[in-house]
């Protein structure tokens, strides 16, 4: 008997249905908005994501899944997707083959070694988007659109948008100066870990679920105090643009994100008091350190696994919507399998059923349990006295009724 690993799952079922579902959906969203999928590696070079998502972060110091391979590399499960995008960006010289901004999506499974819980796994999926070229504030509103769109688009309701301006490095800079000041006087009344971060990246200590609520963190300095004229500006017509869209925000002066290479707008969603279940902001200089220009990005990845969870709390009638009729046939004998073989294939060429069949029985009753335990709309009984007439017994399993219908009129009966 062997076990998954801890922090994974199977995915089969109805669950798996929603896998599908959802990354169908927001896939057509994005391809709406005009992105086009990259796949990259599911793992990379150790460095890119040291050097990208930043040393003092939690992901690069307690949870890459991290390892020595054959060639002796330092070798990492990407425990993100945006730093192999932007790799392969400027390996694959993409700036210079394709029109800019350059907008791409990817999804696929992450990996972070963290202490699994409740919508937090060791293997993940994200679906993620960036637009790679740009530096205005109408495509970050086009990011907020795309999130927005692709909530609707998968029926979470009740989602909150936060947002905040956390500025560009040097503005930042100023920032943490202050807050490593003003933290250094409460240092004992921080966690062990905020006592370690207060050092090495304070930023984290604002967002902590402990310390985060106590009255001193939330009187710390906050990004506003530092920001830039031109910062100011941006943030004011940022606001301005959502209020004229109808999108409704709350700035949340706390929201900082944890990894180093945002800047300036960083924002997340929220729906029934979740954790976040679509994050992202803008980035300016990663591009350029990974070898690339120096161009403005802008991004955001959302957790799939989250998004099933909070649908099935919603309770999401997704599944049902999505259901194909169901068609399970009944052949009654073994002179009746050939005739079961050639409607079951007319069937599926002709319209978008389920069709299924138990071909090792020719008890209708077993033929009928097996049309229960698959929840089959319709059972086309085929015995030999029907292959001479030319006809099938359709029974609809939801009004218990059945008639005989010719095989000609069989497509038209199946609703």
């Amino acid at each position: 008997m062997y076990n998954r690993p801890r922090g994974t799952e199977d995915v089969y079922g109805d669950y798996s249905d929603l896998f599908q579902i959802i990354e169908s959906r927001i896939a057509q969203v994005g391809k709406q908005f005009g992105f086009r999928e990259i796949r990259t590696p599911i793992f990379e070079a150790t460095e890119l994501f040291v050097r990208s998502v930043g040393e003092t972060s939690d992901i690069v110091k307690k949870e890459f899944y991290n390892f020595k391979d054959k060639g002796d590399r330092d070798i990492v499960l990407r425990p993100e997707g945006t730093a192999g995008v932007i790799r392969a960006v400027v390996e694959e010289k993409l700036l210079n083959k394709f029109p800019l901004p350059l907008r791409l999506m990817y999804h696929g499974p992450m990996f972070r070694y963290e202490r699994p819980q409740s919508g937090r796994l060791r293997q993940f999926n994200q679906f993620g988007f960036e637009i790679i070229g740009t530096n205005t504030i109408a495509d970050d509103i086009e990011i907020l659109l795309l999130s927005v769109a692709i909530l609707d688009a998968i029926e979470i309701k009740n989602w909150t948008l936060k947002i905040n301006n956390i500025g560009n490095f040097t503005t930042r800079n100023r920032w943490v100066s202050a807050l490593k000041t003003y933290f250094a006087q409460y240092r004992d009344q921080l966690n062990p870990l905020n006592q370690q971060r207060l050092d090495s990246n304070p930023l984290r200590i604002l967002d902590d679920k402990e310390d985060g609520k106590k009255a001193f963190v939330k009187n710390a300095p906050q990004i506003a105090q530092f920001l830039t004229p031109e910062e100011i500006r941006d943030q004011t017509q940022l606001e301005t643009q959502l209020k004229a869209l109808k999108i409704k925000y709350i700035v949340d002066p706390t929201l900082v994100r944890g990894l180093d290479y945002y800047t300036n707008l960083v924002f997340e969603f929220n729906a029934d008091d979740s954790a976040a279940i679509l994050a992202g902001g803008r980035y300016s200089k990663l591009l350029g350190e990974i070898g690339g220009p120096d161009y403005g990005c802008i991004g955001f990845a959302l957790g799939i696994e989250r998004m099933i969870k909070l649908l099935i709390a919603q309770k999401t009638k997704l599944i049902a919507e999505q259901k194909n009729t169901i068609v399970v046939l009944a052949p009654l004998s073994e002179k009746c399998i050939e005739q079961a073989l050639a409607i079951a294939n007319l069937i599926r060429q002709k319209t978008t059923a389920v069709v299924l069949c138990n071909y090792s029985t020719y008890k209708l009753p077993k033929h009928f349990s097996y049309a229960e335990k698959h929840h089959a709309d319709y059972v086309i009984i085929i015995g030999e006295k029907e292959i001479k007439d030319g006809t099938v017994i359709i029974k609809e399993q939801k009004k218990l009724s059945q008639k005989v219908v010719k095989i000609k009129e069989l497509l038209s009966a199946i609703k």
